[in-house]
């Protein structure tokens, strides 16, 4: 296998904040991020496409993910997804194939190439409502999914104030990923890439707690408003 760019015993690097109650979370280098990722990439506005191919990839390699920091694989499907995420943005915007350069799920997954062909979209709802309603809204669609769940992973994309966030749902495993491609900014400037969060599916509303105030309120200064939830699921039989 051909390891993605910089990649070697010691990138992508981490600092796992153990000080978090029953979530796992994992700050990365600096210079892994959709913004600095691979090298020579000076901005990014492709997050939804990069959250989209992380989920399709985990999705198709059947990746249980128990514990990101001894999954290898994962930061693999996430270096691959950064830049292939980028660059299909990049095409996506010099075509003037959109009219923002923000990409809704739908343009998403329009112009995201093959690959997103095997992810369908089983909701989408907009709220007008303070963030801190999240872990409800999504509590009622998780308990309409499990009535009836059309694949063994549930995809969820958070967007709000120009970011696409992804929440990956693996019942079997009991788990929750919460992965974020944004380069982060927090206390007395102390900046970190991307960063990755685990919780068991019961600890849904402490990871949205642990998202809205440390990564919203302290990395971002936001407050937000509203949001969009989005839910998809993968159709191995479209390979």
């Amino acid at each position: 296998m051909t390891l993605p760019p910089l990649f070697n015993s010691k990138f992508p690097s981490f600092v796992k904040d153990c000080q978090v109650k029953d979530i796992q979370v994992y700050w990365y280098c600096p210079k892994f991020s959709q913004s600095r990722y691979p090298p020579g990439q000076l901005s990014s506005e492709a997050c939804t496409l990069i959250c989209l191919l992380v989920a399709q990839r985990i999705c198709h390699a059947r990746l249980q993910l128990w514990s990101a920091e001894k999954c290898p694989r994962l930061m693999i499907s996430v270096a691959e997804s950064i830049i292939e995420g980028n660059k299909t943005h990049a095409w996506i915007i010099n075509r003037a194939l959109v009219a923002h350069r923000y990409l809704s799920v739908d343009e998403a997954l329009k112009f995201g190439g093959k690959r997103l062909a095997t992810l369908k979209e089983w909701k989408f709802k907009i709220f007008k409502e303070d963030i801190k309603t999240m872990y409800k809204n999504i509590q009622d669609f998780l308990q309409h999914w499990y009535q009836k769940p059309k694949s063994e992973n549930l995809v969820m994309l958070l967007i709000t104030c120009g970011r696409t966030v992804l929440f990956l749902f693996q019942e079997s495993i009991n788990k929750i990923t919460l992965f974020d491609s944004h380069g982060h900014v927090r206390w007395k400037n102390f900046c970190r890439g991307l960063v990755i969060a685990q919780a068991k599916i019961e600890k849904l509303q402490n990871l949205c707690n642990w998202f809205i105030n440390e990564v919203l309120y302290n990395c971002f200064n936001l407050q937000p408003s509203q949001y969009e939830l989005a839910f998809l699921y993968y159709c191995h039989q479209h390979l």
